[in-house]
């Protein structure tokens, strides 16, 4: 369960709350996931190749600037 609600974006924090662990607990249970990586994901076969996918990509262009028209939160005269 850690690792479903971690995949769909729950911080550490926020998924050791929910199931009532440590955050420790929840960063070891990934470190010995991502141990077992070569298991799950299997060499691509001779003359191919593989593509990871991900279904959430952002692309940051300059800088990041607020939306116009918002007041700001660090505004004084907010």
């Amino acid at each position: 369960m850690a690792m479903k609600v971690r995949s769909e974006g729950l911080g550490i924090r926020a998924t050791g709350r929910v199931l009532g662990k440590s955050e420790g607990s929840i960063i070891n249970w990934e470190k010995r996931l991502s141990a077992q990586l070569s298991n799950w994901s299997p060499n691509a076969p001779e003359g191919g190749e593989v593509t990871v996918e991900g279904d959430e990509v952002y692309t940051r262009v300059g800088e990041n600037l607020p939306p116009r028209n918002v007041p700001r939160m660090d505004n004084p005269l907010y």
